[in-house]
């Protein structure tokens, strides 16, 4: 891959723009064990705005059950920890960055597919008791390099994307051979300029080369990229994988012939991606 030095220059003078307190704090909790329901709420309780989406969302079908929710409280009991705090840095990290040269709706939506189909694989592989809490998140942002490369190169981004969408190759193929960079490099970077957790670079640098990761979030997001490619859950490239990675589904004790079983799941997941993004 020949290094495109007038790229990185702008990649270097990108401005990045500052997380908001709200995903820095869920950053925290991300990274430790134990966080109660009381800290959610009251990470959350401290953004007007965020509890009433919360709320919004709590109150819908999808999320639901007897009685209106009235409180981030009451949110946290209905949906638990783990989904208000992915649903809150999911709706956090979708103001943060938006696409200039691609559609915001498909991007997000494929993000937040992954991120959900990351979910559902950790709980279907072996050693399901081992939950890692950045799972989702990971998945939420393995393409947040996306977003870096567009801000940073406008037009010339457009570009690539065009290629990519004309040819159905990978986009990362394209973005290397007319960048000298991709995607997950310039989102690894991203990750590290915020300070995030080591899984959530990792997931990013890796997830088009799990190979030479030994993380299992980062593998987990990997082949949850790929189920939903091929689904046509993309983001927008075209580009539907025509067969996986054998090896993928054998490094998390997966078979492959469960795929069908899988895709029903990811499918009803994505029912409820498009009330997360109705609600940005």
């Amino acid at each position: 891959m020949k290094i495109n030095n007038d790229v990185m220059q702008r990649l270097d003078a990108v401005q990045i723009p500052t997380l908001p307190s709200l995903v820095m704090r869920l950053a925290q909790l991300l990274g430790q064990d134990g966080t109660t329901a009381q800290e959610i709420a009251a990470a959350v309780q401290v953004d007007a705005t965020m509890s009433a989406r919360v709320l919004r969302l709590a109150n819908s079908v999808a999320l639901g059950g007897e009685g209106e929710v009235e409180s981030v409280a009451d949110a946290v009991m209905r949906v638990g920890v783990e989904g208000v705090r992915d649903i809150v840095f999911a709706l956090s990290m979708m103001g943060v960055m938006q696409p200039m040269n691609f559609d915001y709706r498909t991007f997000w939506r494929h993000s937040l597919a992954v991120a959900n189909t990351a979910r559902l694989l950790q709980a279907r592989a072996p050693q399901s008791e081992v939950q890692f809490t950045e799972t989702y998140s990971a998945g939420l942002l393995h393409d947040m390099g996306m977003l870096v490369l567009d801000r940073a190169l406008g037009s010339q981004y457009k570009q690539v994307l065009a290629v990519a969408r004309s040819c159905g190759r990978p986009l990362f193929e394209v973005e290397r051979e007319m960048l000298g960079t991709d995607h997950a490099e310039a989102g690894s970077r991203l990750l590290t300029a915020w300070d995030l957790p080591m899984r959530l670079i990792d997931a990013a640098w890796s997830h088009h080369r799990p190979r030479a990761s030994e993380s299992r979030v980062t593998h987990l997001v990997f082949l949850a990229d790929l189920v939903c490619n091929n689904l046509g859950f993309h983001h927008g490239t075209g580009f539907l994988p025509k067969t996986f990675a054998d090896q993928a589904w054998a490094d998390l004790g997966l078979q492959e012939t469960d795929l069908p079983e899988i895709a029903v799941a990811v499918r009803r997941e994505v029912e409820q991606v498009e009330r997360i993004i109705a609600t940005a």
